[in-house]
């Protein structure tokens, strides 16, 4: 047994949120950010939480300004510590969220917002490690194909 051993987690700059908006028919929202390439062009709506703000409320706030939809979060299905982003070291809390009102954004800050069948899903900006991480930890959960070790 033993002893005296505490459990230190790694540490982080600051909280972010990547969050799987589920739709009817098996569909979850993406958004397109400006600039992405036109073989990997999405993101999962994703953002830092504002300091002091809790993730699950960053997560509803992100989700409102990225994609125009309200929403409740039904769990956090994954967290991990992502390094080397570019504002430090993210404690990146994954959310899922199902829809409860408003509507798709064409022209959000972070480019359109759409809803995408699990079965034909774009890829994610390479850059956005977390977000691949994110989605590929929800995949691999609901046992589709794209989980882990299948990232685009």
């Amino acid at each position: 047994m033993m002893t005296g051993m505490t459990f230190e987690p790694a540490p982080f700059d600051y909280h972010g949120v990547l969050v799987i908006v589920e739709t009817e028919g098996d569909a979850i929202i993406l958004v397109h950010p400006p600039g992405g390439p036109v073989d990997a062009p999405a993101s999962l709506p994703s953002n830092p939480a504002q300091p002091g703000e809790p993730p699950l409320e960053a997560a509803v706030r992100v989700v409102r300004e990225s994609a125009g939809l309200e929403v409740a979060v039904e769990r956090e299905f994954v967290t991990f510590i992502q390094e080397g982003t570019p504002t430090g070291t993210m404690c990146a809390h994954g959310y899922i969220a199902r829809v409860t009102g408003g509507s798709l954004l064409a022209d959000g800050p972070d480019g359109p917002a759409r809803a995408y069948p699990l079965t034909d899903l774009p890829g994610i900006i390479p850059i956005r490690i977390a977000n691949q991480r994110a989605l590929a930890a929800y995949l691999a959960q609901r046992g589709k194909p794209g989980g882990a070790g299948e990232l685009r």
